[in-house]
């Protein structure tokens, strides 16, 4: 028996992966920092220098394993986000998400990134500041997008 097919289904796109992909590695991130945290707080030891918090150290190491596909993700979602709605207005599903002010929204996360970087001279702030104001975005995107699509 074959399944009927979903409005989405005529999209052919799979860039909303990349979209995706921001909230699932931002919640990924949070457990790494609250485990390598949990980690620190049994054993401090593990840390040479015991200034900071264990969660500072925490977020510190979780980013030196991290930081460059994060960063990546903060790049590629603009981009992501245009190509998707762009495959969308293609297939002319009855949605026309604005593919130039919805990039343009995606684009906040890169630009407070690079903000964010200059002013405190950190890449770590750079690529936390980055990912944490794309989060939203990509989680009402992926929700507008179910909604209209069924898809994801």
């Amino acid at each position: 028996m074959q399944r009927p097919q979903l409005s989405g289904d005529r999209v052919h796109s799979r860039w909303w992966y990349w979209i995706a992909a921001v909230p699932v590695v931002f919640v990924f991130w949070l457990v790494t920092v609250a485990w390598v945290t949990f980690a620190i707080l049994l054993e401090p030891s593990l840390l040479s220098f015991t200034s900071d918090s264990p969660v500072v150290h925490a977020v510190s190491v979780s980013l030196v394993a991290a930081g460059i596909p994060f960063a990546v993700l903060i790049v590629v979602f603009p981009f992501a986000v245009f190509q998707d709605t762009q495959a969308i207005h293609r297939a002319e599903p009855g949605w026309e998400p604005p593919s130039g002010n919805y990039a343009l929204v995606g684009l906040l996360g890169l630009v407070a990134a690079a903000i964010g970087g200059l002013l405190t001279e950190s890449l770590s702030v750079a690529v936390i500041t980055g990912l944490v104001l794309s989060v939203p975005f990509a989680l009402y995107y992926l929700r507008e997008r179910h909604d209209n699509l069924s898809v994801p």
